[in-house]
């Protein structure tokens, strides 16, 4: 090239190239490359290149004049500029986080802290903006290559903690867990069979503590605007018989007599206790109102009844207990193999059902059911969930039976390696839950049909000239309107509410075999089923893309 080409302009801003055809051909033709040379020599190498000019440019450069005694025009392209590093504010839909892209500069100014500043005061970002992202920023930024994006996010709303709802802790210990958790022996060791004293209260004893609600912490999001916290529910005290609020303290409640606590949702009750040494022939059918505490074993045939908690510290073999309230078994519970579907040995009980074992046992439980040796050949209904495992995870094998349960199904090992047949079927209350949303979705329709008939009369209404308009008729359909509205504000709310109820339960439930799962094991969760046909380790079956899947299962 005999000649520069190029031609800064006098603010250093722009590049322009000369472009003017050979009159012969050339010896050499101009490319890219000696465009580069000579943007290296005059230290514009980084300006933004405007290619299709370049191209232009080239084009008639290269070409050769035509014969022709016109002097050719020279024409001149802008071919490059310099260019500032430039920034965009990006801020997500909800308005909790704000990013910055920084795109580097083309031979021109770095990004300073201060057009960061102003370009998130322009934005109106005016909350949660990080400092040191900023810093970070602005740092690496400097290190761009032209053109080069680099995206960090730099200012974050923060959610609203919600409250929590008033709490209901017990002062004294549960049943079911006492025999859930054998006692500790002086050397450090556990003995299977002594669950300890039978749990009962004093006169005076402080039962449960009462913890408020709290009112939670307000959010924000970036453009400062607040975000309001939803406080927990305030609770109070269910004040049962035999209990009764401290005076020392509005948070705890107290027994004002001796006897068995039972526990209730939001409070306690203290039942009379009658304590037996055994239930058999001699002492005949019991029927109590209050609690029972049976030290030694319900023997076969006997029936055994109570409004409150039944608590046997021995077996239960081949009876039938009825509790209003829990029923604890300390030993274990013995039926007997026999057709048909009802068993000789029969459990109901308003609450929790707790034993270490159960075999060929019908129980009917309002809440939890619990082993924690094994749990074989047993019908089993609970509305809450069925577990079959010890609290070191050692022992616990549920096998053969039916089980129906409104939660989840947990044990160590699921079936038996002959193939036992055991049915399972988890989120039993899914069709109550079904129910309740169809009633809802056709309360949402019915008020949509009423929305409809109202605007129709609305659009007859606005076809009569508005001078004859009746006007109590004109602000009859505005109230209408407004009510139906409001109305089907609150209908669409219940429904969603229990849609997203529903979801998060049906996700909750599971059939998990921390151990081993076996073949011949039937998993049934809301109506899809699953049958296992061959051995398995760590598993759980969960409802997922519309299906049973059995995954792995890790504690």
């Amino acid at each position: 090239m005999t000649q520069q080409l190029l031609q800064l302009s006098q603010d250093g801003q722009t590049i322009s190239l000369i472009a003017k055809p050979f009159k012969e051909s050339p010896d050499h033709v101009i490319s890219r490359s000696d465009i580069a040379g000579e943007l290296v020599e005059i230290d514009a190498i980084n300006f933004y290149l405007f290619e299709n000019a370049i191209d232009s440019a080239l084009g008639i450069i290269n070409s050769r004049q035509k014969d022709s005694d016109v002097e050719v025009k020279v024409q001149q392209f802008v071919i490059a500029e310099r260019r500032d590093s430039s920034l965009l504010i990006k801020t997500e839909p909800d308005l909790m986080k704000t990013s910055i892209t920084v795109i580097g500069a083309y031979g021109g100014a770095p990004v300073t802290g201060n057009a960061l500043i102003d370009a998130l005061k322009e934005n109106h970002i005016v909350k949660g903006i990080r400092k040191t992202q900023l810093q970070e920023l602005l740092g690496r930024s400097k290190l761009l290559a032209p053109g080069e994006k680099l995206t960090m996010p730099v200012a974050f709303g923060r959610f609203p903690v919600h409250g929590t709802d008033t709490t209901f802790e017990p002062l004294v210990d549960d049943s079911s867990q006492r025999i859930l958790r054998p006692q500790s022996t002086d050397d450090g060791k556990v003995d299977m069979l002594d669950l300890g004293d039978l749990i009962t209260v004093k006169a005076g004893q402080a039962i449960m503590k009462l913890v408020p609600a709290t009112t939670g912490c307000n959010g924000f999001n970036v453009l400062g605007k607040e975000i309001a916290a939803i406080p927990g529910n305030e609770l109070v005290f269910d004040c049962g018989d035999g209990t009764a609020i401290s005076e020392d303290d509005v948070n705890i409640l107290v027994a004002t007599k001796s006897g068995v606590p039972l526990r209730k949702p939001c409070g306690m009750q203290v039942d009379d206790a009658l304590t037996l040494k055994g239930v058999n022939v001699t002492t005949g059918h019991i029927d109590f109102d209050g609690s029972i505490l049976i030290t030694g074993d319900v023997t076969p045939g006997m029936k055994v009844s109570a409004t409150g908690n039944i608590i046997v510290s021995g077996f239960v073999e081949l009876g039938e207990l009825k509790a209003g309230g829990d029923i604890a078994v300390a030993k274990g519970i013995i039926g007997r193999q026999q057709e048909g579907k009802h068993l000789a040995c029969y459990l109901q009980a308003a609450g929790k059902v707790t034993s270490k074992f159960a075999q060929f046992v019908e129980i009917d439980a309002g809440q939890d059911v619990s082993f924690s040796i094994h749990a074989l050949h047993c019908l089993i209904r609970t509305k809450g969930e069925l577990s079959v495992i010890d609290q070191i995870k050692r022992h616990g094998t549920l096998s053969g039976g039916y089980v129906e349960a409104g939660s989840r199904v947990k044990a160590l090992n699921i079936g038996a390696l002959a193939g036992v047949p055991t049915e399972i079927i988890a989120f039993t209350q899914h069709s109550a839950l079904r129910e309740q949303l169809n009633t809802a979705y056709q309360a949402v329709e019915r008020e949509k049909t009423q929305m409809h008939k109202i605007k129709e009369a609305q659009l007859k209404l606005l076809k009569i000239p508005s001078t004859k308009r009746p006007p109590e008729l004109v602000e009859k359909v505005k109230a209408s309107i407004q009510l139906h509205r409001q109305r089907m504000s609150e209908l669409n709310s219940a429904f969603q509410n229990l849609k997203q109820d529903y979801e998060e339960q049906l996700a909750q439930a599971s059939i998990v075999a921390v151990g081993r799962l076996f073949s011949g094991v039937s998993c049934q969760i809301e109506k899809e089923k699953l049958n296992i046909l061959q051995e398995h380790g760590p598993s759980v079956v969960v409802y997922k893309d519309r299906a049973l899947q059995r995954l792995s299962y890790n504690a």
